[in-house]
């Protein structure tokens, strides 16, 4: 009998801080059938150049927020550039047994034009877009909003 394949589902960002949104997005994931794993992946550096609380802060506060669901470190690891297509590329190298969902905001959809090499993104894995915003139930919440209220 073939094995069955575990399917992993990647919520990558700069989770500066995590948010309810965050939370949300990832609860609803976690609840798909056709999801297997959650992996929360924290960027090492912004790849547009945002400025970031350290990467060991927002890891933290990323195992205290989202609880049960795994926080891996593979941006540092790598010294990575950001980019969300080097580090597919890296995981599709390191797990080949895995198939692979990335998990956006309809945000960060809207900004695809501006990824690096976003089509093979889409050859690489599947994805997963959540509409955020007026009549979603994701709450539109940002982190730079959240960041902005604390000063």
């Amino acid at each position: 009998m073939p094995q069955q394949v575990k399917r992993v589902a990647l919520f990558g960002g700069s989770f500066n801080p995590p948010h309810e949104g965050h939370r949300e997005i990832v609860k609803r994931v976690a609840r798909r059938k056709s999801i297997d794993e959650v992996w929360i992946l924290p960027v090492w550096r912004h790849p547009f150049g945002k400025k970031l609380a350290p990467f060991e802060n927002r890891v933290k506060s990323c195992r205290t927020f989202f609880k049960k669901i795994k926080v891996k470190t593979f941006e540092k690891r790598r010294g990575a550039t950001g980019y969300t297509i080097d580090l597919l590329r890296f995981l599709k190298r390191r797990f080949p047994t895995l198939r692979f969902w990335w998990v956006m905001g309809s945000d960060t959809w809207r900004q695809r034009r501006h990824w690096k090499d976003f089509p093979e993104i889409t050859r690489i894995c599947r994805l997963i877009v959540f509409p955020r915003g007026r009549g979603s139930p994701i709450p539109a919440i940002s982190s730079s909003e959240l960041r902005a209220k604390r000063h």
